[in-house]
């Protein structure tokens, strides 16, 4: 047992965390002119520190966040938790206009198995580890047990690959789910994302998510999925997702662990 974790922990240790925290949450201002949402509190922690201690336990040791708003406090609060953690930070000088420009702005940083994560996120541990390890190289995390609303960025599969991510549009699919807000991007498809992200910043397209490059680059690689139906986890856009998260889904997270 003790041997299969070190020889995960050295292939985790191989993937490099790029966690995308420069957004000024426009939706939930009230709180996020204080604070980003990656420092909201759910439960005694934040999401920041959350991430930090999830990620250290996979054995990661490289982690690059791309900041802008609230840029000092976001790394205040990761120097006084990154224990050994190689830290990089990507200033996003443009953090006011679409998410794409983050995931831009970090685009030399695309040269190895990579997982890129939305810092608004509370999850179970477990959530990020089967992303990890997942035998899809190329991946994308799929919870088929939500209400397309509108607001909701969905992942379209058929024949077991992803063929569409988007809020607005629909795709032909066997089925669909909303998307987690993770992915992982093998060394190998690491330069069409950078080919994408600088044809996006080329043409004007910044006022976008970064999910609209993710979605041209399901046409030139295999992307799989890994279904998370059984794991919780939330997404924070709205300031009645930091209730819910408290009241709802850390009690879930927590029972989970309890057993």
């Amino acid at each position: 047992m003790l041997r299969a974790l070190a020889i995960y922990r050295r292939r985790t240790q191989q993937v490099k965390v790029i966690m995308l925290a420069a957004g000024v949450g426009k939706r939930m201002s009230a709180v996020t002119n204080v604070i980003p949402k990656c420092l909201i509190k759910i439960g005694n922690k934040t999401l920041l520190e959350r991430h930090i201690e999830i990620i250290s336990q996979l054995g990661v040791e490289d982690v690059v966040f791309v900041v802008g708003h609230f840029k000092e406090k976001i790394k205040e609060v990761v120097e006084k938790n990154s224990n050994e953690l190689n830290i990089t930070y990507i200033e996003n000088e443009q953090y006011t206009k679409g998410s794409v420009l983050s995931l831009w702005y970090a685009r030399e940083e695309l040269d190895d198995d990579v997982l890129i994560m939305d810092a608004d996120v509370l999850y179970h541990d477990n959530l990020l580890k089967k992303l990890a390890e997942s035998s899809n190289k190329n991946c994308f995390l799929l919870d088929a047990n939500c209400d397309d609303t509108g607001e909701e960025m969905m992942l379209f599969v058929k024949d077991e690959k992803v063929v569409g991510i988007s809020k607005v549009h629909s795709y032909d699919c066997d089925f669909k789910g909303e998307g987690v807000g993770f992915f992982k991007l093998a060394a190998k498809d690491c330069h069409s994302l950078k080919t994408i992200l600088e044809e996006f910043e080329q043409t004007g397209k910044v006022n976008v998510e970064y999910e609209d490059t993710l979605h041209e680059l399901l046409s030139q690689c295999t992307v799989g999925f890994e279904s998370v139906e059984e794991l919780p986890w939330i997404e924070i856009d709205f300031e009645e997702d930091i209730e819910r998260a408290g009241r709802e889904i850390l009690p879930k997270i927590e029972n989970v662990v309890s057993n």
